[in-house]
């Protein structure tokens, strides 16, 4: 497997510190579906509800994702059925 499948910065970005690293999950959408899908998740064993943040109004989603040297970003979207 390559190894920037296991976290290997590309050549060129500076290396953060492992004390320091995090990854950061991003939920946008109508606050019933974000607190849905937050449950779902908590049910299949990926996180706890009080670990996420409050809900936050769309103009304060710049502060929260400020971006640190090297980061990428990826966005999966999932239409949700209700």
């Amino acid at each position: 497997m390559s190894d920037k499948l296991f976290g290997q910065p590309p050549s060129g970005d500076r290396l953060i510190s492992p004390a320091r690293r995090s990854v950061k999950i991003l939920m946008i959408g109508q606050p019933d579906d974000v607190e849905i899908t937050i449950a779902r998740l908590y049910h299949c064993g990926f996180c706890r509800v009080e670990d996420w943040s409050r809900p936050l109004p769309y103009v304060q989603i710049q502060e929260a994702t400020v971006r640190e040297p090297g980061e990428i970003m990826r966005i999966y979207k999932r239409s949700m059925s209700l």
